[in-house]
């Protein structure tokens, strides 16, 4: 069965590209995962805004001066369509703005793009995390904070990151909505109260089904491909957001609203979502990640978007809670 996604583009060759200082425009259109294999590609009759994909080139960059100043370099996909568009989207977690073009670089290969290689990883403003001087929500936490983690020890919080989204702009970019897990959805109570991340944001999933697929009790899925479960969903009615990357020495997984979930992982994907000025700052921070050779270490296993998809739809069919395995939430 088909699956449609909505998805941000930029209209713009990298191998042809415009001249310096061209204005780069973000559109939305749908891209239809005709045989739902979780890939995009120029088989399968995959199709973006009702045209058929011709050729598909993944590992592509576009540099662009950004409305805020300083620069990034994106990695995605171009898309050359039936219709003659040719058309760039990110395949590293970030949220397109209406920029101006720098430069660019593309591959020789075509490939496949996987459908889970969608927004940055963030919370809400108004979540509870879980403290050494208990609940305390996460606009109101300081570098330095002790933040209770999965093993029942206090991590150091390094730096908060933080970023604001208006009405005009979640609905000129619908993946900038959150999405909202109602209280309990998880399963073990959890969460305690309504939780609102970020898309791309990884709860823990711990259950014996984990453990039949994976061989490890705990992996973290994306809070988008939860949403096939009751009380998870994209929040619609949410006007304007303000998004929260805790960062740590390491990747953690830590508390909001009692449910474990992620820190921001510093590999590209996450550090290509935020500002030129924020990755400067990591970088003061955390030197190593500027080093090529720097592979950040995952808290819990990251299973790809279609060992994801399997997961939830093993823990649908059993009619398993997410949450089997009682962790260290604030009891």
């Amino acid at each position: 069965m088909p699956t449609t996604y909505t998805e941000q583009f930029w209209l713009i060759d990298p191998a042809n590209p415009p001249s310096v200082g061209s204005t780069l425009s973000v559109s939305f259109f749908d891209i239809v995962d005709q045989n739902d294999n979780d890939l995009v590609s120029r088989f399968g009759d995959d199709s973006i805004d009702g045209v058929d994909i011709e050729q598909s080139w993944p590992g592509d960059t576009v540099t662009a001066i950004l409305p805020g100043g300083g620069s990034a370099t994106i990695v995605g996909t171009t898309f050359f369509l039936a219709d003659g568009r040719v058309l760039f989207t990110p395949t590293d977690g970030s949220v397109l703005q209406t920029s101006s073009f720098s430069g660019s670089t593309f591959v020789n290969s075509q490939g496949p793009t996987s459908t889970s290689s969608l927004g940055p990883p963030c919370f809400v403003a108004g979540t509870s995390i879980l403290s050494s001087n208990g609940l305390v929500d996460v606009e109101n936490l300081s570098a330095g904070d002790l933040i209770k983690n999965c093993s029942g020890q206090f991590a150091e919080l390094r730096t908060i990151i933080r970023k604001s989204y208006s009405a005009r702009e979640l609905s000129e970019n619908p993946k900038l909505r959150p999405v909202r897990i109602v209280a309990a959805a998880l399963g073990q109570g959890l969460p305690k109260r309504d939780l609102l991340v970020s898309r791309q944001h990884r709860m823990l999933v711990s259950s014996s089904t984990t453990e039949r697929i994976f061989g490890t009790t705990d992996v973290l899925v994306s809070a988008i491909k939860l949403t096939e479960f009751p009380g998870i969903y994209v929040d619609e009615s949410v006007t304007e957001v303000e998004y929260f990357h805790l960062l740590f020495d390491q990747h953690q997984v830590i508390f909001a609203e009692g449910a474990p979930t992620e820190s921001l992982y510093t590999g590209p994907e996450a550090l290509a979502s935020i500002s030129q000025e924020a990755r400067d700052e990591i970088n003061l921070i955390f030197p190593d990640i500027a080093n090529l050779d720097y592979k950040p270490k995952p808290a819990r296993e990251l299973p790809c978007g279609k060992m994801q998809k399997k997961l939830v739809a093993r823990h649908l069919k059993n009619k398993k809670p997410l949450l089997e395995t009682r962790h260290y939430a604030n009891d």
